[in-house]
C-alpha cells in the first residue's frame, strides 16, 4: 500500500483509507475461515478484499415507487453534540430530496440528550460571563478554531448552510454573532508582533522560538542546558525544527516509489512518540534521512525539552504516526487562514439547533441499549426528575456520545463485538482543562508598555497555566470595557494538575470561594509569563489583581457527559480498533469524532456520521430495498453537491468497502441474535439474500 504526497487527499484520509481496506479484509478472512472456501457457493480468494456481494437484488424501479407501501424508519439519536445534530440535519436532508424524487421512504428520529438545553453541542460550549454584547465577555470552554483547508472543507460547508459568513472583522466590529473571524495563532497575525515565553523561570518577549534562541549569545535563552545533557548539534535546532526534521524523513519516503511511506508508518504506530524519539527503530531510513539534524536516539532530557516546547506534558505518549500525520497534513500549506466563530463555538450548535424541526429531548440519560432484533432497538432512559426505566424504541440507533459515556450504559444486550467493547473500555482520550478570566479592562492589549499583545496569539509556557490564549474576537473592543482572557489551555498531566484545583460545585458562588486557590494561581502566573525589564513580576501582579472580576474553569475529563475531551490514539490503537469501531454492530451505530481519523475535529464528528448512515442503510436494504435510494443520495458525487455537507461519503471511505462493513454488520447482528435467542436467519438463509455473482473467483 502506498501513500502519496502530489495529490489532494490529505494524508490521514489516506492512511484512513488504507487501515479501513485491511480492517475489512480483516474481518472478511475471519468470516472466510469460519465458512470455508465458499461463500454462497463461490470460491473466495485469500489475500485481497473481492468486490463486495451486493446487498440487494432487483431494486424497485421507479415507475413502481408509487405502488409500494410509504415506510417510515424511526432513528433514536443520543447525544445532541455536533454529530447528533448533524445527524438529525442529515436525515432532514434525506427526508427532502427523496420527497422530491417522489420514493416512498421518510426517516423520523429523536434526540436525547443527558445535559440541559444550555449545553447543546457538547463540547461546542460557550461560556458567557453575561456582560454586554460589544463586551464579547465569553470564551469557549471546547472547540474554539477552525483552519480551512481542504481537511476542513465539510465544516465550512456547514457554516455556508446555515449562513455562517466569513466577515472583515476589523471593518465590521458590530458584525452578528455566528460570523465567522479571523483566528489569530499569532499576535498580530502574519505581521508577527512580540509575544511572552517563560521558561524555567525566565522572560523573554520575541515573536517565535527561533527568535528568541537566535538572540541569545549560546542558544540557550532559558538556561534548559546549562549542564549539556542534551547534544548541541541538537539542541541548537530548536525543539520545532528537529521534530520537523525528523518528519522529514517520512515526507522523503512518501517521494519515492512502492511502499516505503506506508512501511515507514507503521513501524511508527507501534510507538508512541516518545518511544520512537528514545529507541528510533527504523532510523536512519532506506528512503534517506533529511540530512539536517542528528537521527534518533535522543536521551530523556532531549525528549522532554521537544514535548515541553512542542505539545503539552505527556503529549508525546500518543502514536507516533498520529503525530507524523498531523504535522505532514497541517503544514502542507503555511498560508492556511484560521476562524473562530463570533459569539463562541457554540453558536455552530445553536444554528444547527435551529435548523432541524425536532428539537432535542433534554435532561434525558440513555441508561441502557438492547437489540431485540433486526431494526429493533430498545433504549432506556433516565429523566432529571427521577424518571427511570422508562423505554424506547427504534428501527435503529446512532450514538454519538464519547466512548467513555457509552462505558455508563448497560450494553449487555446492545449487539456490540468484543472488539467495540474494547474500544469503548481502552481507546485513549486526552485530557484537557481551561481556565479563563474576566478583567475590568484588557491589560494585556492596553498596559504593558512596549509589550502590548494587540492581536491575538499565544502566551508560551511551562507555568502550571502552560498557554495563554489572547482572544481573537475582542481585540477591536473599546478601551476600558471588561474583557475575557484564556488565561490556560492545558492537556494531559497539565490538564490533570490544573484540573485538581476546579471543583465542580453547581453553586457559582461556592464554586468560585473553592477555586480562591485556582485564581491565586492564575493571577500569579499571568504576572510571571508577563513580567519583562520594563514592567518586572511585582508591578504585573499589582497591576492585574485589582482588575479581576469573575473567572471559570473547566476540566473534560470531570465532565461526566463527555469524560474526556477527545479522542487521543495510542500505538496501534488506530489500525487495530478504528475499523472495528466503524462497522456497524448490527442497528447500533457508533458514530462521533472518535470514530474518524480527524479526532479532537467537528469535521471529524461530520464525517463519520455520513459513514455511519450509509453503512447501516446498506445493512438493512436486502428487507427493504427502496432503502437504496437513500444510499445513493448519501454517496452522491455529483457537481451540484460538491459543497453540500450533508451528502458525500468521507475521502477515507468508499462504497465497495461500506458495503463489505454493512455484510459483517449483517452476519453479526444475526449471530447476536441467535444468541439471545430471538429470530435469527440461518448461515444459509442469510447468504441467499445477498447476490455472490461479483465476488472474485480464486484461482
Amino acid at each position: 500500500m502506498s501513500l502519496k504526497l502530489d495529490t489532494s487527499q490529505p494524508l490521514k484520509a489516506q492512511w484512513a483509507y488504507h487501515h479501513a481496506i485491511r480492517g475489512t479484509l480483516r474481518e472478511y478472512n475471519r468470516h472466510r475461515d469460519e465458512l470455508g472456501d465458499n461463500l454462497g457457493g463461490v470460491p473466495l480468494p485469500k489475500d485481497e478484499l473481492p468486490p463486495p456481494p451486493l446487498l440487494v437484488k432487483d431494486p424497485p424501479k421507479k415507475s413502481e415507487w408509487s405502488s409500494l407501501e410509504p415506510q417510515t424508519v424511526k432513528m433514536g439519536v443520543i447525544g445532541a453534540g455536533a454529530a447528533g445534530l448533524f445527524t438529525a440535519q442529515v436525515l432532514e436532508h434525506l427526508n427532502a430530496r427523496l420527497g422530491e424524487k417522489g420514493v416512498p421512504l421518510s426517516f423520523e428520529y429523536e434526540i436525547l440528550e443527558a445535559a440541559g438545553s444550555d449545553r447543546v453541542g457538547g463540547r461546542l460550549f460557550t461560556y458567557d460571563f453575561g456582560g454586554p454584547r460589544e463586551a464579547h465577555d465569553y470564551y469557549d470552554v471546547g472547540a474554539m478554531r477552525f483552519p480551512h483547508n481542504p481537511v476542513m472543507q465539510r465544516t465550512f460547508d456547514l457554516f455556508e448552510k446555515l449562513g455562517m459568513k466569513k466577515v472583515d472583522f476589523e471593518a465590521n466590529p458590530d458584525a452578528p454573532d455566528g460570523s465567522l473571524i479571523p483566528y489569530y495563532m499569532n499576535n498580530g497575525g502574519v505581521k508577527k508582533g512580540k509575544e511572552p515565553w517563560c521558561y524555567n523561570d525566565i522572560n523573554v518577549w520575541a515573536t517565535d522560538y527561533t527568535t528568541v534562541q537566535e538572540e541569545s549569545p549560546d542558544k540557550d535563552p532559558f538556561l534548559i542546558n546549562a549542564n549539556k545533557t542534551i547534544p548541541d548539534d541538537v539542541f541548537s535546532v530548536g525543539p520545532a525544527n528537529v521534530m520537523k526534521d525528523n518528519i522529514e524523513t517520512v515526507r522523503n519516503a512518501l517521494k519515492q516509489p512502492g511502499n516505503a511511506g506506508w512501511d515507514l508508518l507503521m513501524t511508527y504506530d507501534k510507538y508512541s512518540t516518545r518511544q520512537f524519539l528514545g529507541t528510533a527503530p527504523n532510523a536512519p531510513t532506506e528512503a534517506g534521512d533529511a540530512g539536517k539534524v542528528r537521527p534518533p536516539p535522543y536521551n530523556y532530557d532531549t525528549i522532554e525539552w521537544m514535548e515541553t516546547f512542542n505539545g503539552g506534558t505527556d503529549w508525546y505518549d500518543q502514536a507516533h504516526s498520529e503525530t507524523v500525520l498531523e504535522n505532514l497534513d497541517f503544514d502542507y500549506d503555511a498560508t492556511t487562514k484560521w476562524f473562530c466563530i463570533l459569539g463562541g463555538a457554540q453558536q455552530l450548535a445553536k444554528r444547527m439547533q435551529e435548523h432541524i424541526a425536532k428539537k432535542p429531548t433534554y435532561n434525558t440519560r440513555v441508561t441502557a441499549i438492547r437489540a431485540n432484533g433486526q431494526m429493533d432497538v430498545d433504549v432506556d432512559y433516565k429523566t432529571s426528575l427521577g424518571v427511570e426505566g422508562t423505554k424506547k424504541s427504534y428501527d435503529a440507533v446512532i450514538n454519538t456520545t464519547t466512548l467513555g459515556c457509552m462505558r455508563d450504559m448497560d450494553l449487555r444486550k446492545a449487539g456490540l463485538s468484543y472488539p467495540v467493547k474494547q474500544a469503548i473500555r481502552s481507546l485513549g482520550y486526552g485530557g484537557s482543562s481551561k481556565c479563563a478570566i474576566k478583567f475590568k479592562r484588557a491589560w494585556w492589549i492596553h498596559d504593558l508598555k512596549k509589550h502590548n499583545v494587540k492581536k491575538g496569539g499565544l502566551g508560551h509556557s511551562d507555568l502550571s497555566l502552560r498557554t495563554c490564549v489572547y482572544p481573537s474576537y475582542n481585540i477591536y473592543d473599546k478601551e476600558g470595557t471588561s474583557a475575557v482572557l484564556l488565561c490556560s489551555y492545558t492537556w494531559q498531566q497539565d490538564a490533570d494538575r490544573i484540573g485538581s484545583l476546579i471543583s465542580n460545585n453547581p453553586d457559582m458562588v461556592q464554586k468560585l470561594k473553592e477555586e480562591e486557590r485556582l485564581k491565586n494561581l492564575l493571577l500569579r502566573n499571568l504576572a510571571q509569563l508577563h513580567a519583562s525589564d520594563e514592567m518586572p513580576y511585582d508591578e504585573v501582579l499589582k497591576l492585574i489583581t485589582p482588575l479581576y472580576e469573575t473567572h471559570h474553569a473547566w476540566d473534560w475529563y470531570e465532565d461526566p457527559n463527555t469524560a474526556g475531551a477527545f479522542a487521543f490514539f495510542r500505538p496501534q490503537q488506530f489500525s487495530a480498533m478504528w475499523p472495528q469501531l466503524i462497522q456497524p454492530s448490527g442497528d447500533v451505530v457508533i458514530v462521533g469524532e472518535a470514530a474518524s481519523p480527524h479526532h479532537a475535529w467537528v469535521v471529524g464528528a461530520l464525517e463519520s456520521v455520513i459513514h455511519g448512515i450509509h453503512a447501516w442503510l446498506g445493512m438493512n436494504v436486502h428487507n427493504n430495498k427502496i432503502f437504496i435510494e437513500a444510499m445513493k443520495i448519501l454517496a452522491s458525487t455529483d457537481e451540484k453537491d460538491k459543497n453540500n455537507p450533508f451528502v458525500g461519503l468521507p475521502p477515507y471511505m468508499e462504497n465497495d468497502i461500506t458495503a463489505w462493513q454493512s455484510f459483517f454488520g449483517i452476519v453479526h447482528r444475526e449471530q447476536h441474535l441467535s444468541e439471545i435467542g430471538a429470530k435469527a436467519k440461518k448461515g444459509s438463509e442469510l447468504y441467499e439474500m445477498l447476490d455472490f455473482s461479483r465476488l472474485t473467483l480464486a484461482n
